[in-house]
């Protein structure tokens, strides 16, 4: 709504909640008529165009029934697109969206470019674009949802940095989950693409292609971990650009972010010391398997954002290696499944677990998938899972936050579950 009215757009607003509060909105909006619940039937003469909320499925039946009428239907990146005049690097994947694309952003502005940063990650990418000033090169973090809506984004690199399972609940199947991360490739001027997926991710020749992986790379086109010097480094081809020593997060998926990442800065000549500058320094992201507090030599992490089973996975094994052999972890997890199957942390678990603590929506059929892979137990609330797990805990052992699920049964956001997370561990504590 910011954006259309900079733009002297004429415009309706519809929200598909019976009991949304417009009353801000009609202060800030005066001209604009509202609606909730029911799309107005004497409103439908007067839509030529819908810009869907990415929450909202394009096969809701009012949409379907607007798009029968010729009504073209986008979203707000399509808009974006359609105004945009400088480079655009395109992120979507299941899991690492996010610290890829601040990545790349704190890449290409130590590298001395103007970067606009927005999408998925937080901040609209209409705002951006409404900025003061123009910018060198935009970084758009994309969801799914977002993509299912945008035509004509052209981009100067993009990339699906992976793929599991998520929001099984809104796509027919895993297929046409897939088919929406793709479109990012729709048209961009390189493809930076995960060893391993070109398969599944049904790319055309002639897309101009570079590779992410933790293989040492086989060819110049591809990103890697090489051995030089008796170490292991980071790199492209045959050229060793920077020690795995010399990074602040070396774990396996952060190797993968930073090498998807540096992979994605390839159109714009970044210097190799920008990207041992920025990686030196890098800490990750709140709510990503981040560190609360240790106490009594047992470990507390956040890791809120692990909304699907991959993220959870990828942290089960991140910390599950630096933890065995002195310890084990009890995984926290639970909330709005979204249709997810979550036998494949079932190897992790077994390996790497010392329990398992339900709660939220979906714990029960958590606890039917999951309680033979190690000790289960199943609470109300995150308070409980708090005080469950510090009864379980043992010195050396880490208790990790990554609940594999939505946080909107009980919390506002992701943000504001890693957040009640921390008051909780610091009030059992005593801290």
């Amino acid at each position: 709504m910011r954006y259309l009215e900079a733009s002297g757009e004429q415009m309706l607003a519809f929200d598909t909640r019976p009991d949304f509060d417009f009353s801000q909105l009609q202060e800030a909006y005066p001209k604009v008529l509202f609606a909730a619940g029911d799309l107005p039937k004497a409103w439908h003469k007067w839509i030529t165009r819908v810009v869907l909320s990415p929450g909202i499925c394009r096969r809701e039946a009012w949409v379907l029934a607007l798009q029968e009428r010729g009504v073209e239907v986008v979203g707000d990146i399509e808009l974006f697109a359609r105004a945009v005049s400088q480079p655009v690097i395109a992120i979507t994947g299941s899991n690492g969206k996010s610290t890829v694309t601040t990545l790349v952003g704190q890449f290409l502005t130590a590298a001395g470019y103007l970067v606009g940063v927005g999408g998925n990650i937080g901040r609209p990418a209409l705002d951006v674009l409404l900025d003061d000033c123009e910018c060198d090169v935009y970084v758009l973090e994309l969801s799914s949802f977002q993509l299912e809506t945008t035509y004509s984004l052209h981009s100067a690199a993009s990339t699906v940095l992976n793929i599991s399972e998520d929001h099984m609940d809104r796509y027919v199947g895993l297929d046409d989950y897939i088919q929406a991360k793709t479109n990012v490739y729709s048209d961009t001027e390189l493809a930076v693409v995960p060893k391993g997926y070109e398969s599944k991710l049904w790319l055309t020749k002639q897309l101009n292609k570079v590779y992410f992986g933790l293989e040492k790379p086989q060819t110049d086109n591809e990103y890697g971990v090489l051995e030089h010097n008796h170490q292991a480094w980071l790199g492209r081809g045959e050229q060793a650009w920077l020690a795995l020593d010399q990074i602040a997060l070396n774990a396996p998926h952060h190797q993968l972010n930073a090498l998807a990442a540096m992979a994605l800065c390839e159109p714009f000549a970044v210097p190799i010391d920008v990207f041992k500058q920025v990686l030196a320094d890098f800490k990750g992201l709140a709510h990503r398997t981040q560190l609360v507090v240790e106490h009594a030599h047992i470990q507390w992490f956040d890791d809120s954002k692990g909304t699907n089973v991959g993220a959870s996975l990828s942290a089960l094994q991140s910390l599950g290696q630096q933890v065995l052999p002195n310890g084990r972890i009890i995984l926290l997890a639970g909330g709005v499944g979204k249709g997810a199957d979550f036998s494949a942390l079932k190897p992790a678990l077994k390996a790497y677990a010392r329990a398992l603590v339900l709660f939220g929506r979906d714990a029960q059929i958590m606890h039917q998938t999951l309680a033979d892979s190690t000790d289960c137990y199943q609470v109300e609330n995150l308070q409980q899972a708090v005080s469950q797990a510090q009864k379980l805990a043992l010195p050396g052992d880490i208790v990790l936050l990554s609940p594999a699920c939505a946080s909107f049964d009980q919390f506002k956001n992701y943000q504001d579950r890693g957040e009640q997370f921390a008051l909780e561990v610091n009030k059992a504590l005593g801290l």
